[in-house]
């Protein structure tokens, strides 16, 4: 185990500046294609379906859409070719470097081509299985830190978490997949520089491994370990020395906003180089394993020696060429870069004063969400606005509840349109919170504008659970009876109940409540504003709606370092668990932290 991982240092060491150079080029070139393809296919698929914007409501028609299947299918065909040429470049410029033999940046891709291309020929279709079984295991990394910036993916994941209960099955699974791909891993050499078929490639991977399997699996252990550490290292550095040279080179105004855009950039590209680093130590590994514990083939002729025939290698040479390639490489991915950046330098400068606040639930962090007692806490740290849910029971009362059933809150097993308001009455929703709430109601809405009125403006989310089609009605009388029209908004993931809304009581102001921003918001005409998470927030989408007069409103933000990027972005309210820690850094509008370490703790999101 000692010596393979000796000799994997010493594979990439040998070829090391040639190998980064082609690794980051490579994968920047390849993730941001990729995510430009994915909203291109989003945005065609919306259209060709009539949508004009992709929500909750319509987000599974929109996926088992024959069009996006196919779009997504192709999408998903290029990732795994793109993942084959990677692996076939550095399992053959491993090979190289185990013999001791210098390559350039350049050559790492014509070598990545040329293996793939002929792996393709000879395994025809199967090439699919074999990139689908092994790249779980060689692209974890990138996958857990990058799936986050490709948003159709991230509502995905999201989505499957939610579904899976217990959460305890799904982890299951992914270790199981995760399990079934590392078995998997050792058919890439045989495939790409053995030539075997894909199957056969696969049969003598695996019986590779269970020759060694012990020595492959100890130091797989000891070589992620390594990797962690030395990438959570980098990351700290990183931040560090940004901090330090924004801290440096400028104080005032624009010196969080800054800290806050780079530590982006860095985040987005720390996935970026989790994934080359995982992918360069498992190949390196996996290239030394195969090289050590299988008879040795003779060498096919160089890819370089076979160009030699053409007239334009000979006149040239191979150093001038790799010369050429690479700089036309760095002078493209530069170019994408510093467009990518100068797009969003647009965001230092859109600092707000006037922005609102609205406590979560009422007030969920200091007391039970959804009670009068939340509600005192929004009125004390001085909210704007309280959000409040509400839902209706069996006997048609408006009471404040967000989840379907009573179990979370209150401890009974029962769906709100299962019970009448004298059983709920009697329920203890303050208990789970903690002891010192015992006894507290879950109030009615009528009950909570009387409250309210003179002290608090509310944030009304109307839920919607396909038992309660004739909740608006009731929500606009009660509103309408309290004289609270001027004192509230109505918000909805269901965008028929703002449309009803508009049309019984236009005076009062509707908001959307969406969890993805694609596609056009112009036709969303029943929706005064949007109220959007805030990972999905961003420059594009703010201008966009503040063009149409619209409003932004983010939720749930929790963390400075993702308030101050809100104010940043310009949004007009947001909803937070924890309203005093956005009025702290609302307040900071001059941009200026106490010290270093703030402006650290800012760029770390801590």
């Amino acid at each position: 185990m000692r010596e393979s991982l000796k000799k994997t240092w010493m594979v990439i060491k040998y070829n090391m500046g040639s190998l980064l150079l082609f690794e980051t080029g490579y994968r920047i070139a390849v993730f941001f294609l990729v995510m430009q393809l994915v909203h291109a296919a989003v945005e065609f698929s919306l259209k060709q379906q009539k949508f004009s914007y992709l929500t909750a409501e319509n987000y599974g028609e929109f996926l088992a859409s024959p069009l996006s299947i196919l779009l997504f299918t192709g999408i998903l065909l290029l990732i795994l070719l793109f993942f084959l040429i990677e692996v076939s470049a550095l399992l053959v410029g491993f090979r190289y470097s185990y013999q001791r033999r210098k390559l350039y940046a350049s050559d790492f891709l014509i070598l990545g081509v040329k293996r793939t291309v002929s792996f393709l020929r000879h395994s025809k279709i199967s090439w699919i299985f074999c990139a689908a079984l092994s790249a779980p295991f060689l692209t974890l990394y990138f996958m857990a830190r990058e799936i986050s910036y490709i948003r159709v993916l991230e509502y995905t994941a999201r989505q499957i978490y939610k579904a899976v209960q217990p959460p305890f099955l799904l982890y299951l699974g992914v270790a199981v997949i995760l399990v079934i791909s590392f078995l998997f891993v050792f058919a890439l050499p045989y495939c790409i520089l053995a030539k075997k078929k894909s199957w056969r490639g696969i049969r003598a991977g695996i019986r590779l491994l269970c020759r060694v399997w012990k020595k492959v699996l100890f130091g797989f252990l000891i070589l992620h370990g390594i990797m962690l550490v030395f990438i959570a290292l980098i990351y700290f550095l990183a931040m560090a020395c940004m901090t330090a040279v924004v801290s440096v080179s400028g104080a005032g105004t624009g010196v969080v906003s800054r800290v806050l855009i780079y530590s982006s950039y860095i985040e987005m590209s720390l996935g970026i180089f989790a994934g080359a680093v995982q992918m360069i130590g498992s190949v390196a590994f996996v290239s030394v394993i195969f090289a050590r514990f299988r008879v040795p083939q003779s060498e096919e002729v160089s890819v370089y020696e076979l160009m030699k025939q053409y007239a334009w290698y000979s006149k040239l040479g191979r150093r001038k060429i790799a010369a050429v390639l690479t700089t036309v490489f760095i002078m493209a991915e530069g170019g994408y870069l510093a467009g990518l950046a100068a797009s969003h330098d647009n965001s230092v400068e859109t600092l707000m004063g006037d922005m609102e606040i609205t406590a979560h639930r009422g007030g969920a962090r200091k007391a039970p969400e959804n009670t009068i007692s939340a509600l005192e806490y929004s009125i004390e740290c001085g909210a704007d606005f309280a959000e409040i849910d509400v839902q209706e029971t069996k006997d048609g009362e408006l009471i404040l509840l967000h989840d379907d059933s009573l179990k979370r809150t209150a401890g009974v097993s029962k769906n709100v349109w299962e019970m009448n308001l004298v059983q709920i009455r009697k329920l203890d929703a303050g208990t789970s919170f903690h002891k010192r709430f015992r006894g507290e109601k879950i109030p009615t809405l009528e009950e909570v504008l009387k409250f309210c009125k003179g002290k608090l403006d509310l944030n009304i989310e109307i839920k919607y659970n396909g038992k309660n089609k004739g909740i608006v009605n009731k929500v606009v009388r009660t509103i309408r009876k309290a004289g609270f029209q001027e004192h509230c908004v109505v918000t909805s993931m269901n965008y028929s109940f703002l449309e009803q809304i508009k049309k019984s009581a236009p005076e009062i102001r509707t908001g959307y409540i969406m969890t993805m921003t694609y596609g056009s918001i112009s036709r969303v005409s029943a929706a005064d504003f949007f109220s959007v998470k805030y990972t999905y927030v961003d420059e594009d989408f703010v201008q966009e709606a503040h063009a149409l007069g619209k409003e932004v409103h983010a939720w749930t933000v929790n963390y400075k370092g993702d308030a101050r990027r809100m104010i940043d972005m310009g949004v007009d309210n947001m909803i937070t668990d924890d309203p005093v820690m956005v009025r702290k850094v609302q307040k900071q509008e001059s941009g200026t932290p106490e010290g270093y370490l703030e402006l650290l703790s800012y760029a770390l999101g801590i």
